[in-house]
């Protein structure tokens, strides 16, 4: 039998807008088994976004509940859910979100180094496997403004995916790409993410990436079904 990894049960989230309150999520419940790969998606405004906040407790709901890895979101406090967040979860975002300071290298180790992982050596040679698997092998010393958007997506996924992280949130992971360059890196997140058997969570607008996932969630207007 599968196992629940991400619970959400009845949650809602409202924000004050104008001195109005403005209902973003009514009311959402679904649950996500450990390996599955998932797509949300949904117009834009819909609250795609806002969801993945709360699930990756970055925000909290109004009210109804959340359970990631067995643990209940609401009742952590913010050093609790960092921590759930540094060890279990890894992150993909549309703008790469690389620290311009820092080489592909760098890039790569610092969720290791964030973790307390202070043995250099090991960090650097699971930093320059995951480069080389995504076809960056030679250019770890480069800057991010020293490569291409799709070579910045690239150190991105080897990022999310060098501390094996039981989930990975993906939002619009190839919004910035060019077709050919999306296909590449929606090619390798998929072989990375079954070769690792990270549950994947895909927030996107495109029909065919959300085809590659075994689900699709759509919100709209607030409430969230299942796409047959």
């Amino acid at each position: 039998m599968s196992q629940s990894i991400i619970s959400v049960e009845n949650i809602t989230k409202s924000v004050i807008s104008n001195a109005n309150e403005l209902s973003i999520l009514k009311g959402i419940s679904f649950n996500i088994n450990a390996g599955e790969s998932v797509a949300i998606m949904g117009t834009s405004g819909a609250g795609k976004s806002t969801l993945m906040s709360l699930l990756a407790g970055l925000d909290q709901p109004t009210s109804g509940k959340i359970s990631i890895l067995g643990s209940i979101i609401s009742t952590m406090d913010d050093e609790q859910r960092a921590k759930m967040r540094s060890e279990s979860i890894g992150f993909v975002f549309q703008n790469f979100l690389l620290i311009p300071s820092l080489n592909a290298l760098q890039n790569v180790t610092l969720p290791m180094v964030l973790r307390g992982n202070e043995d250099e050596s090991s960090n650097n040679q699971k930093a320059k496997a995951l480069l080389k698997e995504v076809g960056l092998a030679g250019r770890e010393t480069h800057l991010p403004t020293q490569l291409s958007g799709g070579e910045q997506q690239r150190v991105a996924l080897a990022r999310a995916f060098v501390t094996r992280p039981k989930i990975l949130f993906a939002d619009e992971p190839t919004g910035n790409l060019d077709h050919k360059t999306a296909q590449h890196v929606i090619e390798l997140l998929f072989a990375m993410n079954k070769e690792q058997g990270t549950t994947l969570v895909l927030v996107t607008h495109d029909p065919n990436l959300a085809e590659r996932c075994q689900r699709t969630l759509i919100i709209n207007d607030g409430q969230c079904q299942e796409s047959a």
